[in-house]
């Protein structure tokens, strides 16, 4: 079978009209349209469309189309008495199929042949014009495939595209969200420690608390670095001494915590000058007291906190 072909091929309604078809039938009789059409199928099943000139091809051809049947042979016994000449020139001639197949070439030009096979060139066109159709077809088929995809393509990147942007959006969203919820804990911090400051030292240890609430009452407010100073303070110093210096500081009218440091560290130095004093009795005593006295002068009490401290 010839490759590439399906299992039928054209035939038009109106072939036994055409004017070599009605002259073999005319001289051949109505048999010989039978033998045309059994002949076609077997060129329309063979490679190329073309059947060899060999000995067996016409001892097949013999077989298919009955042509040993003698009442067959009797009705064209009268044509091929005719061409009795070829059969004296071939062969081949002994095969009826053969006489046929030359009747078909020469007198009714049906087919064609050259010096080793036979064909009809109708079928061939019918075929090459079936096969045009075809590959025009497979041709729309695959544009239409690439334009689909291309399609498809263009729609996958759109859905990308809108996931993106759908994706960005929600970002935002989520952004946006988070940023409120931080400005809604920042109000609610804010609004808490207008209605108590010290709330935002609950987390510190509680033996400060009463020093940092005691100094907002009195003084001010209690900002992070006060809140330091105040812790070394009563590391220093004992929270007695601070809370005294406190009190202090606010009957003296002072309003910082550099005010606090020096009631803090003057306090001391007044406690530590009172313990010496009174273990002195004696007159010798007294110029020891004068001198020591004379020294404690020249000692600035306050720069001496500041230096062990770092307070300004």
């Amino acid at each position: 079978m010839a490759k590439n072909q399906s299992y039928y091929f054209s035939h038009d309604i109106n072939a036994s009209n055409d004017p070599k078809i009605a002259a073999m039938i005319s001289e051949l009789g109505m048999i010989s349209y039978a033998w045309w059409w059994i002949l076609i199928e077997k060129l329309a099943a063979a490679d190329d469309y073309k059947l060899p000139l060999k000995k067996y091809t016409f001892v097949a051809l013999d077989n298919e189309l009955k042509m040993n049947d003698e009442q067959i042979l009797t009705s064209v016994q009268q044509v091929f008495n005719k061409n009795q000449h070829v059969l004296e020139q071939n062969s081949m001639c002994s095969f009826c199929s053969f006489l046929l197949i030359y009747l078909l070439i020469h007198d009714y030009e049906l087919l064609d042949c050259d010096d080793e096979y036979f064909w009809s060139p109708s079928l061939i066109r019918r075929f090459e014009f079936k096969k045009v159709k075809e590959e025009t077809i497979r041709e729309k088929r695959r544009l239409a495939g690439l334009k689909s995809a291309e399609s498809r393509k263009a729609k996958k990147q759109n859905l990308t595209h809108v996931q993106q942007n759908l994706t960005h959006v929600q970002q935002n969203q989520l952004i946006k969200e988070k940023k409120r919820k931080e400005n809604n804990i920042e109000r609610d911090t804010r609004a808490r420690e207008d209605e108590n400051p010290i709330s935002i030292f609950e987390d510190d240890e509680v033996k400060n608390k009463p020093i940092y609430e005691l100094y907002m009452k009195s003084i001010g407010i209690v900002s992070p670095t006060i809140k330091e100073r105040l812790d070394d303070l009563v590391e220093s110093y004992g929270k007695e001494r601070v809370i005294v210096a406190i009190n202090t500081t606010a009957d003296n009218g002072g309003n910082s915590i550099k005010y606090v440091e020096t009631v803090t560290a003057g306090n001391l130095k007044q406690e530590v000058q009172k313990d010496f004093g009174a273990s002195k009795c004696n007159s010798n005593a007294r110029g020891v007291s004068r001198k020591n006295s004379r020294k404690d002068e020249d000692v600035d009490w306050e720069k001496e906190y500041q230096r062990v401290h770092g307070k300004k």
